[in-house]
């Protein structure tokens, strides 16, 4: 593999710095748990220190199942383009690999031919952004970030020899550096990450054709109630959803430090959290969630019409796609929640964060 992490540095100082992690990685056991991403790498986007945390208690050498997702880097050509089929009434993509794609899809398959403890359950290449679970069957002997930057660097020198621009110093990489990994931790959770995947492609085009379906023009069937959706309504589909529920008295919340584990494990890989958010320390996950990137499902009592919409900083949350409300629509306005009401709206949070991808029963606002 010719020059396999020059591709993968913005500038010379840190392709050295992340080339010594990976050393240190394939020939040392004391970094078994280190991220393989460097702290200095997306200086100039602030959600990459959250998009490439690793586990921190995690052996990413061990047999596991992830989702993988690698974003493509800024000037960089597509990797695909989505287009609807036009035959079919139901919204049904169809995904069309560039070039680029084809190089990437190439060089997928080529990683599980050099790693054979490795095997690819579900992939799909969009636009912008690709998506693969991956299955480590046997135990590595290099640190799985040492083996994804191989990868990367691979498809990125192939582009470079296919558009002959191997003198060219700005073709750096097709990927922003680093990946995120989400870990099958839950039971379900190999099957969440196979139909998130497979589901890709349709949301993209419900997305991009359809934005009024991020607003209050759905209503959801939940806990024997029909509830409003204001928001991004995918957030339903994500694989990883956790429900977040704390007592007054903390110490006698059931299971808290499972629970807590689960919590920490949804804002590292930037999952779902889904609660009312209503005492003190549930708050503290609702604003960790904001600033780490991870979406959040706010479960309210009260509801939204097209003249009546979140206050500014639920609707740009919404508008930028980190946030569903879903409303009991019990009262016009925002009002003090009683306990029993308090116990209602977590039991949809539990509900909520239980639904597979595709499972939410969805149906359109009465006019």
């Amino acid at each position: 593999m010719p020059s396999l992490f020059q591709a993968e540095t913005a500038a010379a100082a840190l392709g050295m710095l992340d080339c010594l992690l990976v050393l240190c990685a394939s020939f040392s056991s004391l970094i078994t748990r280190c991220s393989f991403v460097s702290p200095f790498i997306h200086s100039n986007m602030p959600d990459a220190s959250n998009f490439n945390r690793r586990c921190r208690d995690h052996d990413y050498r061990s047999r596991c199942i992830y989702m993988i997702t690698m974003l493509k880097a800024t000037g960089m050509p597509l990797f695909s383009t989505i287009t609807r089929d036009e035959r079919c009434k139901k919204i049904s993509p169809v995904v069309k690999l560039s070039d680029v794609g084809i190089l990437i899809q190439n060089n997928l398959a080529k990683l599980v031919t050099d790693y054979p403890e490795l095997k690819v359950l579900a992939r799909i290449i969009m636009p912008d952004h690709i998506h693969f679970e991956l299955f480590v069957q046997q135990p590595l002997q290099l640190h799985l970030g040492s083996i994804l930057a191989e990868f990367k660097s691979n498809c990125s020198t192939s582009f470079r020899y296919k558009t002959d621009a191997k003198t060219n110093k700005s073709v750096q990489s097709l990927f922003t550096p680093g990946f995120n990994d989400k870990i099958a931790f839950r039971e379900g959770a190999k099957d969440a990450f196979s139909n998130y995947i497979s589901d890709n492609p349709r949301r993209y085009l419900i997305k991009k054709h359809y934005p009024e379906y991020f607003y209050h023009k759905l209503m959801i069937d939940i806990e024997g109630r029909c509830c409003g959706l204001y928001g991004n309504m995918f957030l339903l589909d994500h694989p990883l959803k956790a429900a977040v529920k704390i007592s007054r008295q903390k110490e006698r919340t059931p299971e808290l430090a499972k629970k807590t584990g689960l919590w920490e494990e949804v804002l590292r890989s930037q999952g779902v959290l889904v609660s009312p958010f209503i005492n003190p320390e549930e708050k503290k996950y609702y604003e960790r969630a904001i600033s780490s990137d991870t979406g959040i499902i706010l479960i309210v009592n009260y509801t939204f019409s097209d003249r009546s919409k979140p206050y500014k900083k639920l609707f740009d949350l919404c508008a930028e796609g980190k946030l569903l409300i879903i409303s009991t629509e019990q009262y016009l306005r925002e009002q003090k929640i009683t306990y029993p009401e308090a116990q209602y709206l977590n039991s949809i949070a539990a509900a909520i964060a239980q639904l597979a991808p595709q499972q939410a029963r969805l149906r359109p606002r009465p006019r």
